[in-house]
């Protein structure tokens, strides 16, 4: 046996003390203890953001099975562009904003308790300005999607949804800053619970606003929008009432921390501003994808197929994508607490598990796509068309989850800027140029060609991150090295100084 290593059978007999351990045997009970300690506490943290994650996605799915119930498809056709153009400009809100879950998590492996809830309150601020902009643009709203150039009914439905969607963005964006402080201090429940009652929400309300239920009149796809509003402000309120909790206030001063701070938001925006650049050129660039390359290009058919497709490939990469957020808490503070050996053990752990879940749902999409496209199209053109967009979508899966996986890592150290500068260069140059490309060169492949263009792209990100990763450029990042710098110089003046007052900066 070699050295420092326990083999199954001398394992169990240490377990039932019929041998003693030695100083190696100790050692190596210990590390495997420790590794099954950091897969408990990955499994813990990734349910709750799972569902925290999967909540939107689960409103807007909610609110497309719906909207299949009214009597014509335009409000089916409508609904994924409308949402995505709403998305092009919240986006980059959420994406600074989701930079809390760093800052929170780095500062509670620091113990800087007070750190956590005053970088969380900042994106309260970010959401109101954000929201204010959202407003003032929300006049042009039309103009945009006539030059997008769908069929006249089509368009009106757009239009509906997004002069109610619009007045989402400041709750939304405010109650994603929020939310991810819960997940930053190994909360994640409290989150949770407010995205799962936020669905309660939006259904009954968007169910009472679409066909016009207890005496309202019917507002079609707009009640859909309107039942969205109603759960994001319900949601934004319902964490702002759990900062303001006793146990919150006593933890992390959640009561003393609310005040707009320069300093604060200067490093959320530093930070996240190349992670809100990021999600907002994915966004733009989908958009495209959706409303021209699929949409202008080919036709309603070829929309709806799409629509349904994105549905679908929601139900997979949403849950990924709550379990890469939690991957970023758990990052984060073992960053914090100084420990990058057990950030990549993580990573890896999340990679293998995200792997098979996405390759499971590939093949099931492979195999049942065009049953899967009937649930919700039973148009035999929606149907051939579908079934190929389906294979496509579970080439998107195979190589998502490593992407979903590593870029959570990396947001969870800090490292923003270079991969976000490859996110916007590669979406352009192969979903925008070479989806058009294959669109105008190969017009005979329909939809699938900006779908395969698409896949492409999945893979050479998905491929990138993970080397960016394992290159370990990210353990050189200090996200605090000049505050720390300025606690250092206070600490040194009160030491030498017969009376002292140290502001907090």
């Amino acid at each position: 046996m070699a050295r420092g290593t326990i083999d199954n059978t001398r394992l169990a007999l240490l377990k039932h003390g019929v041998v003693k351990a030695d100083a190696h045997d100790s050692l190596t009970l210990a590390q495997r203890e420790g590794r099954r300690s950091e897969i408990r506490n990955v499994i813990a943290m990734a349910i709750p953001v799972v569902i925290l994650t999967s909540s939107r996605a689960l409103m807007d799915i909610s609110d497309y099975i719906m909207i299949t119930w009214l009597p014509t498809d335009d409000a089916q056709a409508a609904i994924l562009p409308a949402q995505i153009l709403m998305w092009s400009y919240i986006v980059m809100g959420l994406g600074i904003v989701s930079m809390v879950n760093t800052f929170v998590s780095q500062s509670l492996g620091r113990k800087e308790y007070r750190e956590c809830s005053a970088y969380a309150w900042q994106s309260v601020y970010l959401g109101i300005a954000f929201g204010l902009i959202g407003l003032a643009l929300t006049p042009l709203v039309p103009w945009l999607v006539t030059k997008i150039g769908h069929e006249p009914r089509v368009q009106a439905a757009e239009i509906a949804y997004l002069r109610i969607a619009m007045l989402t963005v400041a709750p939304t964006i405010a109650a994603d800053g929020l939310g991810w402080f819960f997940v930053g201090v190994h909360r994640p429940w409290v989150t949770a619970w407010t995205a799962i009652e936020a669905n309660v929400v939006n259904v009954a309300v968007a169910y009472v606003l679409i066909f016009g239920k207890l005496g309202f009149a019917p507002m079609g796809i707009a009640g859909a929008a309107a039942g969205t509003l109603s759960a994001v402000l319900y949601r934004m309120i319902r964490l702002a009432v759990a900062m303001w909790l006793p146990s919150a206030a006593a933890a992390f001063a959640t009561r003393t921390t609310w005040r707009p701070s320069r300093r604060r938001l200067a490093k959320l925006l530093r930070v996240g501003m190349p992670c809100g650049v990021q999600w907002l050129t994915e966004v733009v660039v989908w958009a495209i994808f959706v409303n021209v390359l699929v949409g202008a290009k080919f036709g309603t058919a070829h929309l709806i197929a799409t629509n349904i497709g994105w549905q679908y490939m929601r139900i997979a990469f949403m849950p990924t994508i709550g379990v890469g957020r939690a991957l970023s808490a758990l990052v984060g503070k073992s960053i914090g607490e100084g420990d990058p050996k057990r950030a990549m053990r993580e990573a890896r752990f999340v990679a293998l598990v995200t792997s098979a879940y996405m390759g499971a749902l590939a093949v099931v999409y492979t195999l049942f796509g065009h049953a899967l496209i009937a649930l919700f199209n039973t148009n035999p053109e929606v149907g051939e068309i579908g079934a190929k967009v389906m294979i496509c979508v579970s080439a998107f899966q195979l190589f998502d989850a490593l992407g979903i996986t590593y870029g959570s890592a990396l947001r969870g150290a800090g490292d923003t800027i270079i991969p976000s500068v490859f996110f916007i260069v590669s979406h352009w140059v192969i979903v925008v140029g070479g989806g058009w490309w294959v669109a105008t060169a190969y017009p005979q492949l329909g939809s699938i060609g900006p779908w395969i263009a698409g896949a492409v792209l999945i893979a050479v990100s998905s491929l990138f991150l993970w080397w960016r990763w394992n290159g370990r450029a990210w353990m050189r990042i200090d996200l605090f090295r000049g505050e720390r710098m300025s606690r250092m110089q206070l600490d040194s003046a009160a030491a030498t100084a017969p009376v002292a007052i140290v502001s907090d900066i």
